[in-house]
């Protein structure tokens, strides 16, 4: 099909746009006045016309573009794209597996903390119908004492959150303040390091810390969002500046290592 572009009730779409990068949203409506509760598919709700390609409801007698009065199905291929953007459309990306976190937070230097401070608590502004501002709140983690309340607070809403689901979890507020508290030590005894032998074993536990704490904060939030959405949840796709502050922290682990 060429440039063409086709508006039906619940779906807006350009045929040329179904290319991989393209932003592209679709969502099925079903007959409401029918009241049937049953999923149609894409080739059950529309079909394409036999002469100029121009899609259409499955309910039209007459193309809107050329006014033929012929039909076809959406051929297969189409179809599958079509019912693949859809739930595509539908789904939630929110959930972080811990591997990812993993492998982030030690690559960053333990920095990746301050992205998962601030993509969590983005997220959860949707959950708690608060005010959040979450660079600011992630930004608090430079800030001493402060971070504990902040942190405190974090992990409180998710804790929250997952019981309030009835969603078992060993995530506990105060244990992570604890681990934060630890962190700022070994973070203070670094400064005190002469040998770069300590220094280094000082900063892999820091490290280590600060990623026990976001992994075991992260479980708890991937299990709410699990019983949450259910089918719907994806996982969260990687961001510009998650991205970033992890090759930041590759930089300064090859000029450390240097």
């Amino acid at each position: 099909m060429g440039r063409q572009r086709w508006r039906s009730s619940g779906l807006t779409f350009k045929p040329d746009s179904l290319g991989v990068g393209r932003g592209l949203q679709a969502k099925i409506r079903c007959d409401e006045a029918s009241k049937n509760t049953e999923r149609y598919t894409m080739r059950d709700d529309y079909k394409q016309c036999a002469q100029c390609d121009e899609i259409a409801p499955g309910t039209s007698e007459f193309c809107r573009k050329c006014g033929h009065n012929e039909f076809h199905e959406l051929s297969p291929g189409l179809a599958s794209k079509l019912e693949a953007i859809e739930t595509l459309a539908n789904s939630e990306s929110l959930r972080m597996e811990a591997g990812r976190l993993i492998i982030a937070s030690v690559l960053s230097g333990g920095l990746y903390i301050f992205y998962w401070l601030y993509i969590t608590w983005k997220q959860l502004a949707k959950e708690t119908e608060e005010e959040h501002f979450p660079v600011w709140h992630a930004l608090t983690w430079v800030v001493p004492v402060y971070q504990l309340f902040r942190l405190h607070r974090h992990t409180t809403v998710i804790q929250s959150l997952a019981t309030g689901a009835g969603v078992p979890t060993t995530l506990n507020p105060s244990t992570m303040v604890a681990l934060a508290l630890a962190s700022t030590g070994l973070g203070m005894a670094s400064l005190l390091a002469v040998s770069p032998g300590v220094l280094m074993l000082l900063g892999l536990i820091g490290i280590a810390v600060t990623t026990t704490i976001i992994v075991w904060s992260q479980g708890a939030l991937n299990a709410y969002w699990v019983t949450r959405h259910g089918d719907k949840l994806r996982s969260a796709p990687i961001g510009a500046a998650e991205g970033l502050i992890v090759l930041f922290g590759i930089v300064v682990w090859i000029l450390t290592l240097a």
